[in-house]
């Protein structure tokens, strides 16, 4: 078996621990950064291609707006250096900024429970009369 073939059993491939090392690296670059486009982002994950030439930032922020994108590329310069230095690579891959999938359609399910409590919609709640009371929990 191939030296590269045992790596990869392991279940750590070195896209994923570079990835990791990533985030880590930008969120803090980000932490330091005084500009409000970027104060509330929260990276949440990094995916590196197998090549390590695209890496791609997935974020999170309070109101998950595409403005926080531009604020992202602004600083994408800046990123890219504190990646260069802290991260210890030939070359660094360019960066993708997309706004976390799986924060978007939480929040579309909150809004969507939102909107049936709204309504008074009581499909799913139980009727008063399948509610125990007092009187037979005694029995």
């Amino acid at each position: 078996m191939s030296r590269r073939n045992q790596r990869g059993s392991r279940g750590f491939a070195r896209t994923d621990r570079l990835g990791s090392s990533l985030r880590e690296i930008i969120g803090e670059e980000l932490r330091r950064i005084d500009d409000d486009y970027v104060a509330y982002v929260t990276v949440t994950d990094v995916e590196v291609d197998n090549e390590l030439t695209r890496a791609r930032v997935y974020f999170s922020t309070l109101n998950l707006e595409e403005e926080d994108l531009e604020g992202l590329y602004t600083h994408m310069g800046r990123l890219r250096k504190a990646i260069a230095r802290q991260g210890n690579m030939r070359r660094v891959p360019d960066l993708e900024f997309l706004i976390d999938p799986g924060l978007r359609s939480g929040t579309r399910v909150g809004e969507i429970l939102q909107t049936m409590e709204a309504e008074g919609d009581r499909a799913y709640a139980p009727s008063p009369e399948a509610l125990p009371t007092e009187d037979s929990e005694e029995e």
